[in-house]
């Protein structure tokens, strides 16, 4: 008691003796570690009428204080409490080019001039260094088997080179033969076998002759696999200043991505601010700091940087497209989650139709329509999420949806036949899934099913569209490509033992080792995944008895309607391009594939009108 009165009295000094203009960061984290109340941290800054434009830096550092949540969103509102901050529109144009002067056109010039000859002398260094260490008839001889993609001869040359060599770990020449039996693997496709040599290399620094060529070699190769060892964090004790402009890009996106793998966000934000604007890695950099932003509701600066990716994907040259979908994507999700429906919905449209995004960006913005009231286009939108084009997706959800629409139009029958649909074709789908997730323990157990439900075999009877959902996790896809892989290797290089010797056999122990590590984290990611949508499958049932409940009330009501003299109206009908169809109903042929989908899959409407007596 008597320190807690030490503490609430020294929170009481510092609240008082500080000054009477705007109170700081800084002050905040000194009274959020000493246990100074929200509230009062609230008065102090009310009474001050502080302004703070938080960075994600400051926010990430509130937060290890211990600041308390609700002091963090006062702060972040004080802007608009004391400020004058506008809301941010939609970008349709990127600004415009400023000209250059002929001064500044003559120093870019000159700028280019000094990186093309500082690229020309690194490739000649590099190529000299290599020359030099390739001087010795067999190294040459491995790497030329390593090229031919004779990776048995190649690792046998190199380990056979250090061995009579008697090189020990840290001389030049049992660094080159490292280098070299990880180029043969990774030439051999041998990714995740290639791996751990890679990195030894470049742990050797950016002095020795194959940094360089390790590092690319290391980054194509975690395209193919899900390999991002802590080791990696060491590169950031090296300087790559004595490199060209576009290496220093390359390597600080690659850490930047690095750190945001692993949640450091303040490192992640300080190595994508290094790569340069006429880098292809640049709008990726842009898109992944505004998902950083966007965690920490800073929302102004995110949609800034996620405009500026989708601006850039325009002007450069080598950039990844799917980052200009991404980028609409987040803006769209941005403005749904501050109602601004009509902003959501036209950034949505900007995916384009043959981007595997297209049913992400359609069952998004059909709950967009759904929640702005525009029955119309939701009703639509739902149509075109059961049709063929969109047959290997999975939304449950949209019976109901489509049923409470009908309710609140009063649409009794539509509403009936979209509860029977969802009772033939999800509800009986809920029964072998709870099964299977009450049986199953092990991370192994949820692997071996979930692959027995892919290759058809009748595990627990389950229907494959119930899987759908694990297999659009992205996270479930590394892990499942990576232990693919990882077989892939083991069956390789058992083919292989009497060649590769003892290698072979050590090799095999660490892939085997390795594939039962990253099999139990992707049963782990299933087993997650399948009770989620066990525990999503049994709230829609809920759902669905209280429209049931609904559905009967109106009945009731058009039955006394009835015995009253009155009559229904009868039910529209909803267009798809030139054909007739039941908006939402099971009554639609669709007859139309291919091209037809590109063309009219956004143009579904219901013509349905409120049915409801007038209050």
């Amino acid at each position: 008691m008597k320190k807690m009165f030490i503490a609430l009295s020294a929170s009481s000094v510092l609240l008082s003796a500080l000054p009477a203009q705007a109170i700081s960061v800084q002050e905040i984290i000194t009274l959020a570690r000493i246990g100074v109340s929200g509230d009062e941290m609230i008065k102090a800054i009310d009474r001050d009428r502080t302004v703070f434009n938080l960075t994600v830096n400051e926010i990430l550092e509130l937060k290890k204080a211990g600041l308390p949540e609700e002091v963090l969103k006062y702060m972040l509102k004080t802007p608009q409490t004391y400020g004058g901050a506008t809301a941010v529109k939609p970008q349709n144009e990127p600004p415009p080019i400023q000209e250059m002067t002929p001064e500044e056109k003559a120093a870019l010039e000159a700028k280019q001039r000094e990186e093309a000859q500082r690229l020309a002398a690194e490739a000649a260094k590099a190529e000299e260094s290599q020359r030099r260490a390739f001087a010795d008839g067999i190294l040459k001889k491995g790497m030329d088997l390593a090229h031919r993609e004779n990776c048995v001869g190649a690792i046998q040359t190199f380990l056979d080179f250090i061995t009579q060599g008697g090189y020990q770990r840290g001389s030049d020449e049992y660094y080159t033969a490292w280098y070299g039996i990880a180029h043969a693997l990774n030439q051999c496709e041998l990714y995740q076998s290639s791996a751990n040599y890679l990195v030894d290399v470049l742990l050797e620094g950016p002095e020795k002759p194959f940094f360089q060529q390790a590092f690319w070699e290391l980054r194509a190769l975690r395209k193919q696999i899900n390999y991002s060892p802590p080791d990696l964090e060491k590169l950031t004790e090296f300087s790559v200043a004595n490199f060209s402009r576009r290496f220093q890009d390359e390597f600080n996106y690659f850490l930047g991505e690095f750190f945001y793998d692993y949640n450091n966000f303040t490192k992640a934000l300080d190595f994508f601010a290094a790569v340069s604007s006429d880098a292809p890695e640049y709008p990726r950099a842009l898109y992944l700091t505004g998902l950083v932003q966007t965690q920490n509701n800073l929302y102004k600066s995110a949609v800034e940087n996620f405009q500026r990716a989708i601006n850039a994907t325009e002007t450069l040259d080598d950039v990844d497209p799917e980052v200009r979908t991404l980028s609409y994507l987040a803006l769209a999700r941005i403005a749904y989650e501050a109602e601004n429906f009509d902003a959501a919905v036209y950034y949505y449209r900007k995916v384009p139709t043959d981007s595997p995004k297209l049913a992400t960006a359609f069952y998004e913005s059909a709950w967009t329509f759904f929640l702005k009231g525009d029955y119309e286009r939701a009703l639509g939108t739902f149509q075109a999420l059961h049709s063929p084009y969109f047959q290997h997706f999975f939304y449950p959800e949209l019976w109901i949806l489509e049923a409470t629409i009908y309710v609140n139009l009063c649409y009794v029958e539509r509403a009936e036949q979209s509860i029977k649909q969802f009772d033939e074709r999800v509800s009986a789908l809920s029964i072998p899934l709870k099964k299977m997730v009450q049986e199953l323990r092990t991370p192994q157990d949820y692997w071996n099913a979930l692959v027995g439900i892919v290759e058809g075999a009748p595990t627990f009877q389950l229907d494959k569209r119930l899987v759908r959902p694990v297999l659009a996790n992205v996270e479930f896809y590394n892990l499942y490509r990576t232990v693919r892989q990882i077989e892939k290797e083991e069956a390789y290089v058992t083919g292989e033992q009497a060649g590769l010797g003892q290698f072979g056999t050590d090799l095999l122990a660490k892939l085997g080792a390795l594939r039962q590590s990253r099999l139990n984290e992707a049963g782990i990611k299933v087993q997650q995944l399948m009770k989620q949508v066990e525990a999503e499958l049994a709230e829609y049932a809920v759902k669905k008895t209280e429209l049931e409940i609904d559905i009967t009330t109106q009945r009731t009501d058009l039955e006394m309607q009835k015995l009253q003299g009155g009559t229904a109206p009868e039910e529209a009908v909803g267009e798809a391009g030139g054909s007739q169809a039941i908006a939402g109903g099971d009554s639609m042929a669709w007859k139309y594939e291919g091209e037809y989908w590109g063309d009219e899959i956004r143009g579904f409407r219901s013509k349905l009108t409120s049915r409801c007596a007038k209050q």
